[in-house]
């Protein structure tokens, strides 16, 4: 496994962006304009993309290793069973990911509980976490301001694709009564979406950032994976927002050396979008 310093860091972000940047500024407004469906631009968009990091993962693993082993794959992803420790991890991060009075108090409980647990002479890290809860709270007082940064005007295109994410309907199909879309989409973002992302930016990509940058990886990585997604964050409170949560979720990625605290954390950040088409479901 090559480490991946300043320049294999920024090809290894650089390129997923650049694809999705394309897609979503260039060919997606040329499709919609031509008349072709939101169900087709949804998987042309997202979901074929995100396959293809999932399949790059399992690539780069078996690069790295030299050998197609299922169980070699697992370990160089960071897909091994996890210990206890490192599920009371996922769920403080699902916590921190989600939001909210009762999931940040889980969130801090659960962690200060994991520390514990590891029996860490870092105490720095307890009061840590609440500052990283307290910033993640009162961000928003700038938000006026940093919304005024803006990267790009967000097109028509844009702001249509994500309004049929629900309740209503699913990507110009109604929702009402449908519960296979809402099952769809949980199976299909679960294994192209969260393991799309999860699997080459945790299981692959910070393990060789890890061997470059040492204990600041997760910061690198962190900022990075943020910086990722400005093909669809329109202002600097968009990336701001999800710089917050991006470095935590790898700083839990580093410390626990495994990607599935990333796959449920990441799970239910995205929660939101499962409930409002379920949500849509259940409409009368």
């Amino acid at each position: 496994m090559k480490p991946a310093g300043w320049l294999a860091t920024a090809l290894l972000f650089g390129v997923p962006a650049m694809i999705f940047a394309f897609l979503f500024h260039w060919l997606g407004p040329d499709l919609w304009r031509e008349g072709i469906s939101w169900w087709r631009i949804f998987h042309l968009l997202l979901v074929l993309p995100l396959v293809l990091m999932f399949v790059a993962a399992l690539l780069g693993a078996a690069i790295d290793l030299r050998s197609v082993s299922c169980k070699g794959v697992r370990q160089r992803l960071r897909l091994s069973a996890p210990s206890g420790v490192v599920w009371l991890w996922a769920a403080a991060l699902s916590g921190f990911m989600y939001g909210g009075n009762w999931a940040d108090l889980i969130a801090v409980a659960v962690s200060w509980f994991a520390l514990w647990k590891e029996k860490t002479t870092q105490k720095w890290l307890f009061v840590a976490i609440l500052i990283a809860v307290f910033v993640k709270r009162n961000a928003a007082l700038v938000q006026h301001d940093l919304q005024s940064v803006r990267f790009f005007n967000a097109p028509g295109f844009y702001s249509e694709f994500f309004s049929h994410f629900g309740p209503h309907d699913f990507m110009g199909l109604s929702l009402q009564g449908a519960w296979w879309i809402p099952l769809y989409y949980a199976v299909v973002m679960l294994v192209c979406n969260i393991g799309g992302e999860e699997l080459w930016w945790r299981g692959y990509v910070l393990p060789r950032q890890e061997l470059a940058f040492g204990r600041s990886a997760w910061v690198v990585h962190g900022i990075f994976w943020s910086m990722f997604h400005l093909f669809m964050q329109p202002t600097l409170w968009d990336t701001v927002r999800m710089a917050i949560t991006g470095v935590a979720l790898s700083f839990v990625a580093q410390r626990t050396k495994s990607t599935w605290p990333g796959i449920v954390g990441h799970s239910f950040g995205n929660l939101p979008f499962f409930l409002s088409l379920v949500k849509g479901v259940t409409s009368h």
